[in-house]
Order: structure tokens, then sequence, then C-alpha cells
């Protein structure tokens, strides 16, 4: 049995999804971030780093969104990613684009806002978020869609639908066609909408 740790809608989303695409039964555990749980004793015991997500396994604690789905791919035969070869180092390559790439450009522009930096600043965030937007709405169109490794649906699918539902910023990004189209494809998939249920969400990111 797994247990993961999260917050409803952050990026510990991704692993939730990923759990319930691949059919592995665990135990979701919310970690209030407005309370500040993430910071209790009890939670820093089970990971000293304070960061949500968290997946106890039964070989341990992993973290990091990443390397958590990797992990459950792995041990589970999924179809998340592929085994081998240029399959696999694409999935993994917009796996990790989502990881590494568009949530950090996400974490600058709240950066701005919780430390009040101006306008300036921010339109330079979000104008940087809107570059990563733009670079999935080509991938897309060079993959030939409707996902981002073409007809195989991916990890990384799932992280970018995940991000895409962020709002804590005045200037929203504009998501192309194929982008829309993505994002309607995965998050009306019954894994996705499980996880929203279990979470409490609302997924805004492509209402008009």
């Amino acid at each position: 049995m797994y247990t993961l740790y999260y917050s409803p809608g952050v990026c510990s989303m991704s692993v939730h999804v990923a759990l319930e695409e691949l059919g592995v039964a665990f135990e979701p555990h919310k970690i209030d971030l407005a309370k500040g749980e993430q910071r209790s004793l009890e939670y820093l015991k089970i990971n000293p780093r304070g960061q949500v997500g968290a997946l106890m396994t039964p070989d341990g604690l992993v973290t990091e969104n990443a390397a958590m789905i990797i992990y459950l791919n792995d041990t589970h035969d999924g179809h998340l990613i592929p085994k081998e070869g240029y399959a696999r180092a694409t999935a993994l390559q917009w796996l990790m684009f989502a990881n590494s790439t568009l949530h950090p450009a996400y974490g600058k522009a709240l950066f701005c806002k919780k430390n009040d930096l101006g306008d300036e600043a921010m339109k330079i965030a979000c104008d940087a978020i809107q570059t990563q937007w733009g670079l999935v709405e080509q991938q897309l169109d060079e993959s030939g869609g409707p996902y981002l490794c073409g007809e195989n649906f991916t990890a990384g699918d799932i992280y970018v639908a995940v991000v895409a539902n962020w709002d804590f910023f005045p200037q929203k990004p504009k998501f192309g066609p194929k982008t829309k189209a993505l994002l309607e494809a995965v998050t009306s998939r019954p894994a996705y909408q499980r996880a929203i249920e279990t979470e409490q969400i609302e997924y805004t990111a492509l209402a008009a």
C-alpha cells in the first residue's frame, strides 16, 4: 500500500493522477498548506524537506514528483513512460520539462507575488510562462498530437495539465488550440476526474 501526501491542485496532483491511471491502491493524505501543515513536526518526520508531495512506498519514501511518477510507472509496468529507447527518452523529456521548466516558471511568478516585487517583475515572470506554453503548442504541432509524444499518452501530459490550472497571478497565459485540445483530452480521462473529485478542486484552465 502507498500513501500519497498531497495538497489539492498543486504539483502533487500529477502523482495522484498517475496512481489512478496505473490502478494502484493508495491512501491519499491531505496536507493543508494554508495551515502550514507541511512544516508540522508530524509531517517533517515523514519528509524532512517539508515539501508536498511525498509518496510512502513499500520500499521507503520517494519525493520529487517526476521521481515518484517514474518509480510508480516502472514498478507497476505502467503505460505512462515507455520501457526503453527514444520513446522513453522523449516521454521523460516532457515530464522533466513540466517538472523542471514549466513548474519553476510559475514558481517565479509566485515569488514575485509573495514578495511584492512590482508590476514589471511580474510581467517578466508571466511572459516567461507564456513562452513555455508556446513551446508546448509547438511540440504538439510537431508531434502531430493529440499528446506531447504524438499518439502516446505519457506522464508529461498529466503534469502540464495540472500546471495549466494554476491561477495565482494577474496575467493568465493564453493556450493555443492544440494545447487546449490536449488539456481537454487529459482532464476528461476517468483517472483525472477521480483525482479532481478526491482533491475537491475545480478545473478552470479551459474556461472562456
